[in-house]
């Protein structure tokens, strides 16, 4: 393939020359939620691969999708504007929709790009073809490369869509991968496409959610990583719990960040760092009366990090 100046010689311009790569993503991060599409994508972890068919469309600045797997057990997730509902044909397969209503390819970015700039470097890597279409990789590096995961992402110059994903360790070894198989732009041809097929739904609330910024009154939280805001809290009454499990969660634009605070009764003992599949892990440690436990996107050195720093003073 021939390139000159930033331009692929195929009549389409791959980037403005005044256009800053942080730029890029941000129009990125705005398409991967907007853009009115037919397609059909790829959700790669570990060993397991599972395709879904993708329909959304926007009219009058609203946006309404639809996705269904079109493997393993029939499931749907619709979102209409900010709200997300899933569907199935029976309450078994209801709850797997939960579990892939987490993460909305091409929805991946942050809302803010720029909120990205304190814990992560952003540069351009090659130019590569996903899905037929002729896209540019926009590189999200850590600035502590052990302490999180890097993402990188194919931008479609046109509509500035991102058209694949892949999530990696400091080694670049590939944690998750999201990426299109075949896509339309604009919006589906028939409305019934947006519709759910089947019975069962369950409201799941926001699709995106805004940080809550603010961490309750009784609660003073120290030592989480750069970048982390508090996206939201809740008092949770967990299985095999006696008290309630004070849930804060927090997100750096990629990563997710989950900490349980509970009163410590009893040996309560600490446990190092476990890596589970997606690149999602835990640890948790005792500390005075409480005992905190952490969940999250991050690799074991860096969640054992969060694990060893963080403090929770309850006023």
């Amino acid at each position: 393939m021939v390139k000159f100046a930033g331009y692929l010689l195929l009549g389409i311009p791959l980037l403005a020359a005044a256009e800053s790569d942080w730029d890029l993503l941000q129009k990125a991060a705005q398409a991967g939620r907007h853009q009115a599409l037919s397609g059909s994508y790829t959700h790669h972890v570990d060993d397991e691969l599972e395709t879904f068919r993708l329909y959304r469309a926007q009219e009058d600045g609203v946006v309404r999708e639809r996705r269904e797997s079109m493997d393993g057990m029939p499931r749907e997730l619709v979102r209409d504007d900010n709200e997300l509902t899933c569907y199935a044909p029976d309450t078994k397969a209801l709850s797997a929709a939960k579990v892939n209503a987490i993460k909305l390819f091409p929805a991946i970015l942050p809302e803010r790009s720029q909120d990205l700039k304190s814990a992560y470097v952003l540069s351009r890597g090659k130019l590569d073809r996903v899905a037929r279409r002729d896209c540019q990789w926009l590189l999200l590096t850590p600035k502590e490369a052990n302490l999180r995961y890097g993402l990188k992402v194919c931008v479609d110059p046109a509509s500035a869509l991102p058209l694949k994903t892949v999530t990696h360790d400091a080694k670049g070894a590939v944690i998750e991968q999201f990426a299109f198989s075949d896509l339309t732009l604009g919006n589906p041809k028939e409305r019934a496409l947006l519709r759910p097929r089947f019975k069962y739904s369950l409201a799941l609330g926001a699709a995106v959610s805004a940080p809550q910024e603010v961490v309750p009154a009784d609660f003073e939280i120290r030592g989480m990583p750069t970048g982390f805001r508090l996206l939201r809290y809740a008092t949770r009454q967990l299985p095999g719990h006696d008290s309630p499990v004070s849930h804060f969660v927090y997100t750096d634009g990629l990563a997710k960040l989950s900490l349980f605070v509970e009163a410590g009764k009893g040996e309560a003992d600490s446990h190092p760092a476990v890596i589970g599949p997606g690149g999602l892990g835990l640890a948790s440690r005792r500390l005075g009366n409480q005992v905190l436990t952490v969940v999250g996107d991050l690799p074991e050195q860096g969640l054992e990090n969060v694990i060893n720093t963080v403090r929770v003073i309850k006023k």
